[in-house]
Formats: C-alpha cells, structure tokens, sequence
C-alpha cells in the first residue's frame, strides 16, 4: 500500500499525507470483505472532517489544496491496478483489518459513518512514513483466518 502512495506522491508533490481508512460489510458479490479507502493531503495528516465535508466532491480546499480528488484518485487507481501487489479484500485484508473495523457497517452508508482510519502514511524526503492509528474494535476478531471468519458474527 506504501508504494501505491508513493507513487502518488511522485506525481503530486505538493501530496505530504494520506490516511488509510478501513471497513467491512458485504459487497455486491454478497461476500463479506474489508474494503479501503484513501485520503490524500498536502496537510502533515489529512483533516479528515474536512475530507468528509467535502463529500469527495472535485474540491477540497483544507486537504488539496488546488487539486481535484478525482484526479488525483484516478492516479492512485491507475498505478495500483499497474501493481503485481494488490488488497486482498476477501482474502488476507480480513484477518489483518477486521478487528480494527466499526461493527455494522454497510455498502450504502456514507464514507465517514462506515470507515475509521487504520493508517497515516507521510512523505519523509523519498520515503514513505507508516504510523498504524486504528483502534482495536472487535478484539474477539483479531487474527482470524480467511474462510472460517464469518462464524464469530
């Protein structure tokens, strides 16, 4: 995930943040998954209510600064399917995230009700910094192995 910012970051480098946001509830596949979403952020960390505010409109003036969100999540996208890494989100993100995600989540829920920061990954000179911010939520989830998860809920 670190090289998917990273390679935001050399295309926007006015970018100096992005934070990991984490939840799980089923997908369209009606499979349960733990899905994840990017803030960006010229901010040393993302404003995240005003990422919220800005309801990921073209504009958000705290946290980019100029820049439009589509784009530069467009960016993100195109480089991370370029990637032979990818987020497993029925697979290896279950064990790794579930426990750190909020309980009751749904698809048709806004970004900010379903999702909690995981992760706020920094620009430090050609690095990327990684501080894991997530709370543990469901601890009775945590470390639980793929396909036999969902008989804990």
């Amino acid at each position: 995930m670190s090289n998917w910012v990273k390679a935001c970051f050399e295309k926007y480098p006015q970018l100096n943040s992005a934070t990991l946001l984490i939840a799980q509830y089923w997908n369209d596949e009606a499979r349960d998954e733990v899905h994840e979403h990017y803030v960006f952020s010229v901010l040393e960390t993302p404003d995240l209510e005003a990422a919220f505010k800005a309801k990921w409109s073209a504009k958000d003036p705290i946290n980019l600064l100029g820049l439009n969100h589509q784009t530069v999540m467009k960016a993100f996208w195109e480089w991370r399917e370029k990637s032979e890494i990818y987020w497993d989100s029925q697979g290896a993100a279950i064990p790794a995230f579930v426990a750190f995600c909020k309980e009751g989540s749904h698809q048709c829920m806004d970004i900010s009700e379903a999702y909690s920061p995981y992760a706020i990954l920094r620009r430090k000179g050609q690095e990327i910094e990684v501080e894991v911010v997530g709370s543990l939520l469901r601890w009775w989830l945590n470390g639980i192995k793929p396909g036999n998860w969902y008989y804990y809920y």
